[in-house]
């Protein structure tokens, strides 16, 4: 049976980089068993990966090919949402604002894939920049309508 992880958990990320790498690479990497390194991929226990295992994840994950570093991408999204909570808009503003601009985003990058003009390519970097803050102001507005504020 599939465990449940919640998006944007470290938990989550943890079992994106052993799929990745593998669970024994895993915990030979962060220097524990395998068991171990499973029991952080899991909520009901109450052990965590440790900062300085996230990182040396991160590396394995790029030499193997990843097109980022998993837990640096998750802490930055994290902390970008958290930035937004106070002034995250209503559920349904961030989703009209996130679907406007995830819109424009697809359509400068549908220009982008045949063009070698440098400020088409630059328009569509800035749409899908627009983009990714649109849905990160979605993920705060999650938040804060699950906290009942």
């Amino acid at each position: 049976m599939t465990k449940r992880r919640e998006p944007l958990s470290y938990q989550r990320t943890l079992t994106k980089v052993a799929a990745l790498i593998g669970w024994d690479r895993v915990a030979h990497t962060c220097g524990v068993k395998e068991r171990a390194a499973r029991n952080w991929s899991e909520m009901e226990t109450e052990s965590e990966i440790r900062m300085i295992d996230a990182e040396r994840l991160d590396r394995a994950a790029l030499e193997h090919g990843a097109p980022f570093a998993p837990f640096f991408h998750l802490f930055g999204e994290r902390l970008g949402i958290a930035a937004n909570a106070e002034a995250a808009p209503s559920m349904a503003r961030a989703a009209a604002c996130a679907a406007k601009e995830s819109g424009e985003a697809v359509a400068a990058l549908i220009d982008a894939v045949g063009s070698t003009d440098p400020a088409v390519r630059r328009r569509a970097r800035a749409e899908a920049e627009e983009a990714i803050e649109a849905l990160r102001h979605a993920l705060a507005a999650i938040d804060k309508h699950e906290q009942g504020a």
